[in-house]
């Protein structure tokens, strides 16, 4: 007769309390919600950077463009955009520089790649939020729900190794 090995039940709930895994799936839910509308943030910023490229471009074409210039927050009055190959560009930190249209977009070019590169970033962790937010959400049910753990040891049974046949391969 073989010993069976002893195990243990164990309610879910007494691991993962309902209401704890239900604070930490909201948690996780308003982790997400914050990245979420980070991402947007950024993918405006992405979508308008584009839009000044095309401009920064188009600007130089012509020596001059005849403009809107506003005046106070209601007046506008027609004007003269002069020097279209000349950008004052912010560097960072305050720090301004003049460029020109070329050196402008090789700035707005750098600018989008680090906003894409942060868009993936954030991306990849709202993936992760996702995966432990449905995760909490699961054991919140089960746990609810009554869902015991059952554990047992194995016993791994020893084996037996026969010793190999040599007098078959040898023939006399």
């Amino acid at each position: 007769m073989e010993n069976w090995a002893k195990g243990t039940v164990t309610p879910l709930a007494s691991t993962f309390p309902v209401e704890e895994a239900q604070k930490a799936a909201k948690f996780v839910d308003e982790s997400l919600e914050t990245s979420r509308q980070e991402l947007h943030k950024l993918e405006e910023f992405v979508q308008d950077n584009r839009k000044l490229m095309k401009l920064v471009q188009k600007l130089p074409d012509e020596m001059s463009h005849d403009i809107m210039v506003p005046f106070g927050k209601a007046a506008f009055f027609p004007g003269r955009m002069i020097h279209t190959n000349e950008f004052v560009v912010l560097l960072g930190d305050g720090y301004y520089a003049e460029r020109t249209a070329k050196q402008t977009l090789e700035v707005l070019r750098r600018r989008t790649s680090v906003l894409e590169s942060k868009i993936e970033d954030i991306k990849t962790v709202m993936e992760d939020l996702h995966a432990e937010a449905s995760f909490f959400t699961n054991t919140a049910a089960e746990a609810a729900a009554g869902v015991m753990e059952i554990r047992e040891d194995y016993v791994e049974k020893p084996i037996l190794k026969e010793k190999p046949d040599l007098g078959s391969w040898f023939i006399f």
